[in-house]
Protein backbone atom coordinates (compact mmCIF):
# COMPACT_ATOMS: atom_id res chain seq x y z
CA UNK A 1 0.00 0.00 0.00
CA UNK A 2 1.48 2.82 -1.24
CA UNK A 3 2.38 5.83 1.26
CA UNK A 4 1.54 9.07 -0.37
CA UNK A 5 1.73 12.80 0.62
CA UNK A 6 -1.77 14.29 0.51
CA UNK A 7 -0.44 17.89 2.01
CA UNK A 8 -2.37 20.49 3.39
CA UNK A 9 -5.67 22.09 2.40
CA UNK A 10 -5.54 23.62 -1.56
CA UNK A 11 -5.03 27.64 -1.10
CA UNK A 12 -6.91 29.62 -3.83
CA UNK A 13 -5.79 32.82 -5.78
CA UNK A 14 -5.79 34.94 -3.38
CA UNK A 15 -4.11 32.26 -0.76
CA UNK A 16 -6.47 31.81 1.50
CA UNK A 17 -7.82 27.30 2.01
CA UNK A 18 -10.33 26.46 -0.33
CA UNK A 19 -13.62 25.75 1.04
CA UNK A 20 -15.53 23.14 -1.06
CA UNK A 21 -18.67 23.44 -1.61
CA UNK A 22 -18.89 19.82 -2.71
CA UNK A 23 -16.64 16.87 -2.05
CA UNK A 24 -16.84 16.22 -5.68
CA UNK A 25 -15.03 19.04 -6.52
CA UNK A 26 -11.76 17.86 -4.80
CA UNK A 27 -10.98 15.24 -7.10
CA UNK A 28 -9.29 16.95 -9.32
CA UNK A 29 -6.84 18.05 -7.01
CA UNK A 30 -7.09 14.70 -5.24
CA UNK A 31 -5.55 13.45 -8.77
CA UNK A 32 -3.06 16.11 -9.15
CA UNK A 33 -1.25 15.56 -5.93
CA UNK A 34 -2.11 11.57 -5.72
CA UNK A 35 -2.04 10.58 -9.05
CA UNK A 36 -5.09 8.30 -10.85
CA UNK A 37 -4.44 5.13 -8.27
CA UNK A 38 -6.80 4.22 -5.27
CA UNK A 39 -5.14 4.81 -1.93
CA UNK A 40 -5.88 1.50 -0.92
CA UNK A 41 -5.20 -1.31 -3.99
CA UNK A 42 -3.43 0.91 -6.08
CA UNK A 43 -5.11 0.34 -9.23
CA UNK A 44 -5.26 3.07 -11.76
CA UNK A 45 -8.51 4.34 -12.53
CA UNK A 46 -8.01 7.76 -14.21
CA UNK A 47 -12.46 7.59 -15.10
CA UNK A 48 -13.42 6.22 -11.91
CA UNK A 49 -11.99 7.57 -9.20
CA UNK A 50 -14.13 8.79 -6.12
CA UNK A 51 -13.47 10.99 -3.62
CA UNK A 52 -13.66 8.86 -0.96
CA UNK A 53 -14.35 9.96 2.93
CA UNK A 54 -12.08 8.51 5.25
CA UNK A 55 -14.80 8.92 8.05
CA UNK A 56 -18.27 8.29 6.21
CA UNK A 57 -19.97 11.02 5.54
CA UNK A 58 -23.38 9.93 6.54
CA UNK A 59 -21.84 9.26 9.96
CA UNK A 60 -19.44 12.53 10.16
CA UNK A 61 -21.77 14.93 7.79
CA UNK A 62 -19.22 17.84 9.36
CA UNK A 63 -16.59 15.96 7.37
CA UNK A 64 -18.21 16.04 3.69
CA UNK A 65 -16.43 19.00 2.43
CA UNK A 66 -13.59 18.60 4.70
CA UNK A 67 -10.12 18.03 2.98
CA UNK A 68 -8.25 16.37 6.15
CA UNK A 69 -11.19 13.66 5.30
CA UNK A 70 -10.46 13.17 1.76
CA UNK A 71 -8.69 10.02 0.09
CA UNK A 72 -9.04 8.69 -3.72
CA UNK A 73 -11.22 4.86 -3.98
CA UNK A 74 -11.77 2.88 -6.94
CA UNK A 75 -15.55 1.82 -7.13
CA UNK A 76 -14.41 -2.05 -5.32
CA UNK A 77 -12.80 -0.02 -2.64
CA UNK A 78 -15.21 2.47 -1.48
CA UNK A 79 -18.02 0.06 -1.95
CA UNK A 80 -16.33 -2.77 0.48
CA UNK A 81 -15.57 0.24 2.98
CA UNK A 82 -18.96 1.27 3.03
CA UNK A 83 -20.32 3.09 5.62
CA UNK A 84 -18.47 1.50 8.81
CA UNK A 85 -17.72 3.88 12.08
CA UNK A 86 -14.02 4.56 11.75
CA UNK A 87 -11.82 4.77 14.66
CA UNK A 88 -8.10 6.08 12.87
CA UNK A 89 -6.61 4.51 15.40
CA UNK A 90 -7.75 1.18 14.14
CA UNK A 91 -6.48 0.82 10.92
CA UNK A 92 -2.86 2.03 8.94
CA UNK A 93 -3.92 5.12 6.67
CA UNK A 94 -1.81 5.87 3.35
CA UNK A 95 -1.41 9.70 4.27
CA UNK A 96 -0.34 9.02 7.67
CA UNK A 97 1.99 5.75 8.00
CA UNK A 98 4.55 4.33 6.06
CA UNK A 99 1.81 1.17 5.05
CA UNK A 100 4.71 0.21 2.68
CA UNK A 101 5.92 -1.78 5.38
CA UNK A 102 3.60 -3.29 6.72
CA UNK A 103 2.69 -5.85 3.89
CA UNK A 104 4.48 -8.17 2.05
CA UNK A 105 3.79 -8.73 -1.67
CA UNK A 106 3.56 -12.31 -3.68
CA UNK A 107 2.20 -13.35 -6.68
CA UNK A 108 -1.36 -14.88 -6.84
CA UNK A 109 -2.15 -13.93 -3.04
CA UNK A 110 -3.06 -11.24 -1.15
CA UNK A 111 -1.02 -8.89 0.62
CA UNK A 112 0.11 -10.44 4.00
CA UNK A 113 1.53 -8.76 6.90
CA UNK A 114 4.78 -8.50 7.44
CA UNK A 115 6.62 -10.87 10.17
CA UNK A 116 8.27 -8.00 12.42
CA UNK A 117 4.98 -6.32 13.11
CA UNK A 118 4.13 -7.02 17.09
CA UNK A 119 0.47 -8.33 17.46
CA UNK A 120 -1.00 -5.19 18.20
CA UNK A 121 0.46 -4.18 14.59
CA UNK A 122 -0.63 -6.75 13.55
CA UNK A 123 -3.90 -6.41 13.98
CA UNK A 124 -4.11 -3.05 13.05
CA UNK A 125 -2.75 -4.16 9.22
CA UNK A 126 -5.23 -6.92 9.38
CA UNK A 127 -8.08 -4.08 10.04
CA UNK A 128 -6.97 -1.94 7.64
CA UNK A 129 -7.18 -5.32 4.58
CA UNK A 130 -10.13 -6.30 5.82
CA UNK A 131 -11.70 -2.42 5.59
CA UNK A 132 -11.69 -2.98 2.03
CA UNK A 133 -11.53 -6.65 0.98
CA UNK A 134 -7.57 -6.23 0.27
CA UNK A 135 -7.43 -9.15 2.53
CA UNK A 136 -9.42 -11.81 -0.14
CA UNK A 137 -7.44 -14.80 -2.01
CA UNK A 138 -8.18 -15.19 -5.98
CA UNK A 139 -10.13 -18.57 -4.76
CA UNK A 140 -12.70 -16.18 -2.53
CA UNK A 141 -16.25 -16.88 -3.90
CA UNK A 142 -16.39 -12.67 -3.16
CA UNK A 143 -12.91 -12.29 -5.72
CA UNK A 144 -15.15 -13.49 -8.62
CA UNK A 145 -16.51 -10.25 -9.76
CA UNK A 146 -13.60 -8.67 -8.41
CA UNK A 147 -12.07 -6.65 -11.25
CA UNK A 148 -8.96 -5.66 -8.83
CA UNK A 149 -7.58 -9.10 -8.84
CA UNK A 150 -7.23 -9.08 -12.94
CA UNK A 151 -5.94 -6.10 -12.67
CA UNK A 152 -3.24 -7.13 -9.94
CA UNK A 153 -2.26 -9.96 -12.19
CA UNK A 154 -2.15 -7.99 -15.09
CA UNK A 155 0.52 -5.81 -13.23
CA UNK A 156 2.68 -9.08 -11.51
CA UNK A 157 2.85 -9.81 -15.41
CA UNK A 158 4.18 -6.84 -16.55
CA UNK A 159 6.65 -6.14 -13.66
CA UNK A 160 8.19 -9.29 -13.89
CA UNK A 161 8.56 -9.13 -17.80
CA UNK A 162 9.83 -5.62 -17.02
CA UNK A 163 12.49 -7.32 -14.83
CA UNK A 164 14.16 -9.59 -16.79
CA UNK A 165 13.69 -6.96 -20.29
CA UNK A 166 15.89 -5.24 -17.85
CA UNK A 167 18.45 -7.83 -17.28
CA UNK A 168 18.96 -8.31 -20.66
CA UNK A 169 19.00 -5.22 -21.84
CA UNK A 170 20.40 -2.72 -19.46
CA UNK A 171 20.05 0.77 -20.41
CA UNK A 172 18.64 4.21 -20.13
CA UNK A 173 16.39 4.11 -22.15
CA UNK A 174 14.84 0.77 -21.01
CA UNK A 175 14.53 1.93 -17.66
CA UNK A 176 12.58 4.85 -18.19
CA UNK A 177 10.34 2.54 -20.72
CA UNK A 178 9.57 0.56 -17.47
CA UNK A 179 8.59 3.63 -15.84
CA UNK A 180 6.04 4.76 -18.32
CA UNK A 181 4.41 1.18 -17.86
CA UNK A 182 4.64 0.78 -14.26
CA UNK A 183 2.53 4.41 -14.17
CA UNK A 184 0.30 3.95 -16.51
CA UNK A 185 -0.28 0.08 -14.83
CA UNK A 186 -0.42 1.08 -11.34
CA UNK A 187 -0.08 -1.03 -8.09
CA UNK A 188 3.29 0.55 -7.07
CA UNK A 189 3.64 -2.30 -4.39
CA UNK A 190 4.00 -4.93 -6.62
CA UNK A 191 6.79 -2.87 -8.72
CA UNK A 192 8.67 -1.96 -5.84
CA UNK A 193 8.61 -6.20 -4.58
CA UNK A 194 9.47 -7.22 -8.26
CA UNK A 195 12.48 -4.67 -8.25
CA UNK A 196 13.65 -5.36 -4.50
CA UNK A 197 17.02 -5.64 -4.93
CA UNK A 198 17.14 -3.19 -7.51
CA UNK A 199 17.67 -0.03 -5.95
CA UNK A 200 17.91 2.44 -9.24
CA UNK A 201 14.30 1.14 -10.31
CA UNK A 202 12.72 1.32 -6.98
CA UNK A 203 14.24 4.87 -6.19
CA UNK A 204 12.89 5.69 -9.95
CA UNK A 205 9.60 4.30 -8.83
CA UNK A 206 9.50 6.33 -5.56
CA UNK A 207 10.07 9.67 -7.71
CA UNK A 208 7.85 8.63 -10.63
CA UNK A 209 4.60 7.81 -8.88
CA UNK A 210 3.01 11.29 -8.32
CA UNK A 211 2.41 11.86 -4.47
CA UNK A 212 4.63 9.05 -3.06
CA UNK A 213 6.14 9.74 0.24
CA UNK A 214 9.58 10.06 0.16
CA UNK A 215 10.18 11.06 3.68
CA UNK A 216 8.94 7.09 4.22
CA UNK A 217 12.67 5.67 2.62
CA UNK A 218 16.02 5.98 3.10
CA UNK A 219 19.01 6.16 0.35
CA UNK A 220 18.83 3.01 -0.65
CA UNK A 221 14.69 2.56 -0.50
CA UNK A 222 14.37 0.65 2.31
CA UNK A 223 11.19 1.51 4.31
CA UNK A 224 11.26 3.93 7.29
CA UNK A 225 9.28 4.63 10.13
CA UNK A 226 6.87 7.93 9.26
CA UNK A 227 7.05 10.74 11.60
CA UNK A 228 4.34 10.90 13.84
CA UNK A 229 2.76 7.50 12.37
CA UNK A 230 1.81 4.16 13.84
CA UNK A 231 4.08 2.57 11.27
Amino acid sequence: MRPVNRGDRPIDGMGKPVNFKQYGDARNELINRLGCYCSYCEIRLPQALAVEHIQPKSLEPTLENEWSNFLLSCPSCNSIKGTKAINLHDYLWVHLDNTFRAFIYEKDRSPQIAGFLNAAQQQIAQNTLELTGLNREPSSPETVKDKRWKARKAAWDAALQAKVNLGQQPSEQMSQIILVLAIHTGFWSIWMTVFQNDTDMRQRLIDAFQGTSTDCFDGQTQALPRPNGQL
